[in-house]
């Protein structure tokens, strides 16, 4: 499935319930992360900073809303932070706070090398699109039409899908 990889990309939001699989394929932390979480937060902002760091890598967004969390991710960060089992009201509490929610965001955008979309982008991005349709146009009984682009250009570029909301 060549699209499984990009499952959550451009998603705003977690859904309400997650399978074992989809923690462990496209929200799991890696022991850098852990390390990283642990020597950079306190033991209280840990479980929510882990949480945006894990969707944004899936997603290419920054989690603006924690209304809804799915309890298998909550289970599966407090046991890889070696947290008790966040709640959603401890988030929702840590988030009443404007400042700790963009200074989380801001620190797992730097965390994995992600800047806003620039004007070089949109260009690159446009000249891609435009080489892709024009392939597509010119054979379009070629093997790769029948499947999506291995590389497509914005998570290779490692930019966020939402550019508008922190500083680049």
């Amino acid at each position: 499935m060549p699209g499984l990889g990009f499952r959550y990309v451009g998603q705003d939001r977690l859904p309400a319930r997650l399978s074992e699989f989809d923690v462990e394929r496209y929200f799991a932390l890696t022991d850098s992360d852990v390390a990283a979480v642990n020597e950079r937060f306190r033991r209280d902002s840990r479980a929510g900073v882990a949480i945006q760091l894990v969707f944004l890598r899936a997603s290419g967004h920054t989690l603006d809303h924690v209304g809804t969390l799915p309890r298998q991710l909550l289970r599966y960060v407090g046991e890889r932070l070696g947290l008790p089992t966040p709640t959603i009201a401890s988030l929702r509490t840590l988030y009443q706070r404007y400042k700790t929610l963009y200074e989380h965001q801001v620190w797992t955008c730097e965390y994995l090398g992600m800047r806003s979309i620039g004007p070089n982008h949109w260009a690159e991005l446009k000249a891609w699109m435009r080489q892709d349709a024009t392939l597509r146009t010119k054979f379009p009984n070629h093997p790769s039409d029948l499947c999506a682009p291995a590389a497509p250009p914005i998570p290779s570029a490692r930019v966020r899908a939402n550019p508008s909301r922190l500083p680049p």
